[in-house]
């Protein structure tokens, strides 16, 4: 995992506490923000690990990125990893960097649902699953 800038990781770190927020109802939330490792699948620590709530089964994997992370490195070096661990892996990106991840998901096989994020009007953050 590259480096973040701190704006960037502050950022990050946000999307990942609201998107975990928005799961709890239906979900086991499990959280590595900040680069910590909290909990791991497969010797792996993706953003958010989602489990059903009477069970250890991952259901979901997902993988928040920044504008400044949805890159080649992030694609072969990470993305690829987690995509492999079991259950569903999502990335959630930045609405605007969408075609980016397809295309470094097609480029290096990575077999990845997508999830968009963007600030509305009233300063909100929107999440919408695909």
């Amino acid at each position: 995992m590259a480096q973040r800038n701190p704006q960037w990781q502050t950022y990050h770190d946000k999307v990942i506490e609201i998107a975990a927020n928005n799961l709890r109802n239906n979900f086991t939330v499990y959280m590595n923000p900040n680069g910590y490792k909290n909990t791991s699948v497969g010797n792996q620590y993706p953003d958010i690990i989602l489990t059903p709530k009477d069970s250890n089964t991952v259901n979901y994997i997902i993988e928040v990125e920044t504008t400044d992370s949805v890159n080649a490195h992030e694609a072969y070096n990470q993305w690829k990893d987690y995509s492999k661990l079991g259950g569903t892996f999502y990335l959630l990106i930045p609405r605007e960097s969408r075609s980016l991840a397809e295309t470094l998901c097609k480029k290096y096989s990575i077999s990845a649902k997508y999830a968009t994020y963007w600030v509305d009007n009233n300063n909100h953050l929107q999440i919408n699953y695909e």
